[in-house]
């Protein structure tokens, strides 16, 4: 089954989120905007319930023993990982030129610490190993969603054994280990669903709540089609972080926007749900998240900063869309040129091939 509006979301969330980041380049009297989107990013949590709804949904019959269990876990990485190591390995030539002399940081200098090398290689940079995001900051995410992979089973275990009720029962058992940890000052902030360098460990909670969703959708008896109710939740989702209400609020919210998605989804796989010269942009979202704060390196550190800005020839809100473009081009060429390619070659020594279906649902999956 192919769930197209999760696909658009996650790019609006991408989009959204390297605009974010892009926005702290401007000029004064930018700020506003750098506000605005600062109270969208628990949009990415979105990524983290979609992702564990989809995995629930392609993987949750497959994964049986540990056999199934080891080909779902080098599937996984011949995806993930191919990503995070070109985007990781730029960042390490810029933190070796910065140690070197020869490059200037952009970023700070604590963004290339070298001790933090090898969290970033084994991807448990997010576990809580670290106490800043460094290289390629956004790829904590991927360590996340690493995570979760690898506890795929708990979930697996829980919806065996009791079903939704077990997912629930799942669920808050694990915010209750995450606001003990806050409480105990083991997590870093001032609410688990912001946290970063635990990311991993948040994430988990939206995996487990994207497989209830699942559950909860392949279930349900509604007969609903149309997609404007899902967009209506999603949007009322914003506004609560919009207006700053806790996290758990515009949290709740957005997961009732999956569930009517995946429903309508499930029941309509015809009508087109966004336009299609959009569709490979689509199917890279996270590779988009993941690209652009190498494009910001280049776009602003160098060409903005260095060459445009000093002549006043464009205006900053003019230029932005911009280095936007060339990151989703990149990540388009990135997946079909290296990720893919990669990821196959991977595959194929170890004698396993990727399920026809895969492309076509969306590269992350």
């Amino acid at each position: 089954m192919y769930f197209r509006l999760f696909e658009f979301w996650r790019l609006i969330a991408a989009l959204l989120i390297m605009l974010y980041h892009f926005s702290f380049n401007g000029p004064p009297g930018t700020e506003w905007l750098i506000v605005w989107l600062q109270r969208l990013r628990p949009l990415l949590d979105m990524f983290f319930i979609i992702s564990g709804f989809l995995i629930f949904v392609h993987y949750g019959d497959r994964v049986t023993g540990w056999r199934s269990y080891t080909a779902y876990i080098l599937r996984r990485f011949a995806r993930l990982y191919p990503l995070h190591l070109i985007t990781f390995v730029l960042f390490l030539l810029i933190g070796i030129g910065y140690h070197m002399g020869f490059l200037r940081p952009f970023g700070g200098a604590e963004r290339y610490d070298m001790a933090e090398v090898i969290p970033n290689l084994l991807l448990v940079q997010a576990w809580g190993v670290s106490h800043e995001l460094t290289f390629n900051f956004v790829s904590w995410s991927l360590s996340a969603e690493w995570f979760s992979y690898l506890l795929l089973p708990l979930i697996l275990f829980a919806n065996r054994v009791g079903g939704a009720k077990g997912l629930v029962v799942l669920l808050l058992l694990w915010i209750g280990l995450l606001e003990m940890l806050l409480a105990l000052h083991i997590m870093p902030g001032r609410h688990w669903l912001a946290a970063d360098t635990w990311g991993a460990w948040r994430a988990f909670a939206d995996f487990i709540a994207g497989a209830l969703i699942a559950v909860l959708a392949s279930r349900s008896r509604l007969r609903l089609t149309a997609r404007w109710p899902a967009w209506l939740i999603i949007l009322a989702s914003c506004t609560l972080m919009q207006l700053e209400v806790d996290y758990y609020y515009s949290v709740i919210v957005m997961g009732i926007a999956v569930f009517l998605a995946a429903v309508c989804e499930r029941n309509d796989q015809k009508t087109p749900v966004y336009p299609g010269f959009l569709r490979p942009f689509a199917a890279v979202s996270f590779g988009i998240y993941l690209w652009h704060p190498v494009v910001e390196v280049f776009m602003f550190g160098l060409v903005w900063k260095r060459l445009v800005a000093p002549l006043g020839i464009i205006d900053f809100y003019a230029f932005l869309p911009i280095p936007m473009a060339a990151t989703m081009i990149v990540a388009v060429l990135s997946y079909r040129w290296f990720e893919k390619p990669v990821g196959d070659w991977f595959l194929r020594r170890l004698g396993l091939k990727r399920p026809a279906s895969t492309a076509a649902i969306s590269p992350l999956i």
